[in-house]
């Protein structure tokens, strides 16, 4: 039985999106900003990667930079793109919002949005999004870039790290794992460990329950606060080596 020849990454001339194509390629539409390209006997490989001199078709796109959480790298894609591959480690990045209405095990590695809806559960161990909206659970470590707003009534075994996180009014997050971000706002219930880069804002008919390490912390007239509070001095990191190496 013939055996299907091994397939070659060609990197776009606009974008730099490299994607998987046959060997012997003579023109393609690039995956990440549409731009139509030609191979050409002058093609240069270079790293592993063909690169292709002779293109034509879109306007040339700054794009935006999508950073590869996996291997470090850091690419740039059209700002159109719903989807790119890490040419570090080939690792497949989604650009678009993710909806989770009901139980599912997927990968999720976008940096767009997050929903789990009040009847969906994700179970993964790596969840990465660019925002988050939790209603329902999940199980793993749910990471996003921007705001995670928790507005879940089930208990979570997972953990947290996001940029800012909102615990939203009539919520109770009750959680066995610290959570760290580098602002948190407290607007319902939250029974959890923090470790926060930033500012801990309980505000007025919020509660937080738990050891707090962080920076500053600030509550409202009618937020209350029941645990243990260390105030890290600036200049000093929040996260010990050990917590730093662990994330």
């Amino acid at each position: 039985m013939p055996t299907t020849p091994p397939k070659t990454p060609f990197r776009c001339p606009v974008c730099g999106f490299v994607q998987l194509e046959p060997p012997h390629l003579v023109s393609t539409n690039c995956r990440s900003c549409g731009a139509h390209y030609e191979a050409s006997a002058e093609g240069v490989r270079s790293g592993g990667v063909t690169e292709l001199p002779t293109f034509s078709g879109a306007k040339q796109d700054p794009g935006k930079e999508v950073a590869c959480l996996k291997c470090g790298r850091t690419h740039r894609v059209s700002k159109k793109a719903q989807s790119t591959i890490c040419p570090g480690c080939y690792a497949p990045i989604e650009l678009i919002e993710v909806k989770i209405q009901g139980p599912s095990s997927r990968a999720v590695d976008t940096r767009g949005a997050l929903r789990i809806y009040d009847k969906g559960s994700l179970n993964n161990p790596w969840i990465v999004c660019g925002t988050a909206r939790v209603e329902g659970v999940f199980h793993g470590h749910l990471r996003s870039e921007g705001e995670a707003r928790l507005a879940m009534s089930k208990p979570c075994t997972g953990r947290v790290t996001a940029g800012s996180v909102l615990v939203e009014k009539k919520t109770t997050f009750a959680c066995a794992q610290p959570l760290e971000t580098d602002h948190l706002s407290v607007r319902g219930t939250m029974l959890a460990d923090v470790v926060c880069g930033g500012t801990v804002h309980v505000l007025g008919g919020g509660r937080l329950e738990g050891r707090v390490k962080t920076k500053a912390m600030i509550v409202e007239k009618g937020g209350v606060f029941f645990g243990h509070c260390h105030i890290v001095p600036a200049g000093e990191p929040v996260a010990e080596p050990a917590e730093q190496a662990a994330t």
